[in-house]
């Protein structure tokens, strides 16, 4: 009896853990397509990653590869604890609920694995087409764009149809496997004692991996980039969680990833740095300055021809690819500036800094925010206040990039865009051809002078875009091309300089042919800063031939035409007069690329601000491009970061808003 009581025990016994192990293997089994889901995840970015390596292996340190992939997967994982975090709630309550309630939970979590896979798929295959252009992966341009459903669709189908049928066939065949899966997905159930504790271990799990960091801050992007080399770090990131953090970039709009700095100092510095006369100044109004101008004779009318992706590297002139004769020309016969660098890699940037004298921002650009789409200091509005009409002149649809919307808030008295055009010659995805552009500014300056007005006007290009569609007689079959884009821009531009010196207003015209910002701003430095170089003369308006070799900046631009045209005012531009430089002027230039700000100096000091309160202290060589380490220099750095703050926060606190020109001393 007592034999087979003792047997009983020890049965009973070796069946306690038997059971213990079904029940915490009944209770996983619901997060089982969970883990799969994640394999696959870290599979597709781990495999992209991958393949940038191969693709960049000429500019990337291999010693740098094992860091590379540990911060990259070091990211993978904290976008899946993002991601992961709805599915191991829904699962878990899928599995101790009733079945009515539990099946439209498992419906939820389909729909939300379904939609997340898709588009994290659809992110990664659009990386290196992204990456070609922009030099970043997918970021909040990518979702800017999509408000233009027209110009993208015509983008992409006249200039990309190979990468949009390869994605689009990638996508099918993705679609249809993975949801073959999804479909495998069933209702699980789990005893609730056991299905708690597991619950909680899962959800710590799912915690801990989207913080991915133990420190105060959470982990983000800042703190897996660890190269001085661009492509590395843009490596590093998986592209959804590029994108999501751009975007949340967007709706947070602030800067301080990077070191902070008192407003108050930030104008101390600057101020300092510049010299200028700031008696105007206001605690509304901080940076108001008096500018002189240089012209005592007459006013005068602007006009600011704003061309399209135009690189220093394309003008031979500036020791660039020999495809601008045109150029060149003015060049020859102007007021040239060899060392002139936009301020970013987009139009918006030009703008603001040609328009508006503003320093770039890591946010976006001022003609797309809230604050500066009325009553924000702009040419057009002081120059309107000053007895000008003022126009902006463009070949395709103005509301693009709100460009419609900014100008009509800050003073601009009439817009001209492709629906003011009767007959054009040549329509491209991007509006009319440069030709027809010019020769409908011809029409317009010839109307004002007519009429006896004063005029401004900014005429911006297009042609010399994606997907470089330019008119066939002067393509003449030749395959469409960013070189024979700039070729047919320079062209046309040539034609409207050689019209526009025969008419009876050219002497009382000053003239401003400048990019917005050069081609793809590529290559593997933080902020590449040969891809800032852009060209820019000044002709017209009694203006003599002379060369300016000084390191400047397209925020120069505004008090410079003001000054040539015979406009004295108060302004807030921190950018110079060139007209009337301090004897000790050191050069500077503003570039913001992405996350990465730099500020520049005549004697190559390139001094970077970037993101999580680093620095990097550089030097540029002007004749090979390159990079190199630097010393470190504490006071560059001071007036570096400066700068980099200052645009939001004259943003924030509306330094650039309500600037009157009845507030200043009128000459005549």
């Amino acid at each position: 009896m007592n034999d087979e009581r003792d047997a009983a025990n020890t049965k009973y016994q070796d069946r306690q853990p038997q059971c213990f192990f079904r029940i915490l293997t009944d209770s996983l089994t619901p997060y089982v397509h969970i883990l799969y889901f994640a394999l696959f995840f870290a599979a597709i970015c781990c495999m992209i990653r991958i393949t940038g390596i191969i693709i960049y292996r000429s500019v990337i340190d291999f010693q740098e590869i094992p860091r590379l992939l540990f911060n990259g997967l070091r990211t993978d994982i904290s976008g899946l604890g993002y991601i992961m975090a709805l599915p191991v709630l829904l699962t878990f309550l899928r599995s101790v609920l009733h079945q009515k309630i539990a099946q439209p939970l498992l419906i939820l979590e389909k729909i939300w694995l379904a939609g997340i896979g898709s588009l994290v798929f659809f992110l990664e295959i659009c990386t290196f087409p992204f990456m070609e252009e922009y030099s970043v992966r997918p970021n909040r341009l990518f979702v800017e764009y999509l408000r233009y459903p027209g110009e993208l669709g015509n983008l992409m189908l006249r200039g990309h149809l190979e990468a949009v049928i390869t994605i689009s066939l990638l996508m099918a065949v993705f679609i249809f496997l993975f949801w073959r899966f999804i479909r495998r997905i069933a209702l699980r159930r789990a005893s609730a004692l056991a299905a708690i504790p597991v619950f909680i271990i899962m959800a710590g799990v799912t915690f801990i991996a989207a913080r991915s960091s133990f420190d105060h801050r959470p982990f983000n992007l800042a703190k897996a980039s660890f190269s001085t080399n661009q492509i590395v770090n843009t490596l590093v990131a998986n592209s959804g969680y590029s994108l999501i953090s751009s975007v949340k970039g967007v709706f947070s709009e602030n800067s301080y990833t990077y070191k902070s700095m008192p407003a108050a100092e930030q104008l101390s510095v600057i101020k300092s740095d510049t010299g200028f006369d700031y008696s105007p100044a206001t605690a509304e109004h901080p940076t108001l300055n008096r500018l002189t101008a240089s012209n005592r004779d007459k006013k005068l009318n602007i006009v600011i021809i704003l061309e399209e992706s135009l690189g220093a590297q394309f003008v031979g002139y500036l020791g660039g690819s020999n495809l601008t004769p045109a150029l060149d020309r003015i060049y020859s016969e102007g007021w040239g500036f060899t060392r002139l660098y936009s301020t970013g890699v987009r139009s918006v940037r030009g703008i603001e800094a040609v328009t508006s004298g503003f320093t770039p921002t890591i946010n976006t650009a001022t003609v797309k925010r809230e604050k500066t789409q009325k009553n924000f200091f702009n040419l057009g509005g002081l120059l309107k206040e000053h007895g000008y009409h003022t126009s902006f002149i463009y070949g395709g649809e103005s509301h693009f990039d709100n460009m419609r919307s900014f100008f009509l808030g800050n003073g601009y008295s009439e817009i001209i865009d492709i629906n003011s055009y009767a007959n054009p010659e040549f329509v491209a995805s991007w509006g009319v051809s440069d030709e027809d552009l010019f020769n409908k500014a011809l029409e317009h300056f010839d109307d004002m002078y007519r009429k006896g007005r004063l005029f401004y006007s900014l005429v911006f290009t297009s042609s010399n875009h994606d997907p470089f569609e330019i008119p066939e007689k002067f393509a003449q079959g030749a395959p469409r091309s960013r070189e024979n884009a700039v070729r047919y821009a320079d062209y046309a531009l040539g034609r409207f300089y050689d019209t526009i010196k025969t008419k009876p207003y050219f002497k009382d015209t000053v003239f401003l042919v400048i990019a917005d910002h050069d081609a793809r701003a590529g290559g593997n430095d933080l902020v590449p800063a040969r891809n800032f170089h852009i060209p820019g003369v000044l002709f017209g308006g009694g203006i003599q031939k002379q060369s300016e070799n000084h390191v400047v900046s397209q925020i120069d631009m505004p008090k410079t035409l003001l000054s040539l045209a015979g406009i004295s005012a108060n302004v807030p531009v921190v950018g110079y007069d060139l007209t009337n430089l301090p004897m000790d002027f050191k050069g500077r230039a503003l570039l913001q690329f992405y996350q990465n700000f730099a500020l520049l100096r005549d004697d190559g000091s390139l001094m970077m601000v970037l993101p999580d309160e680093k620095f990097a202290s550089l030097h540029y060589d002007f004749s090979d491009y390159s990079i190199k380490d630097a010393p470190d220099k504490p006071e560059l750095e001071k007036l570096a970061l400066a700068y980099a703050l200052f645009g939001e926060t004259a943003y924030q606190k509306g330094y650039f808003l309500n600037i009157k020109g009845s507030d200043v001393t009128k000459e005549r």
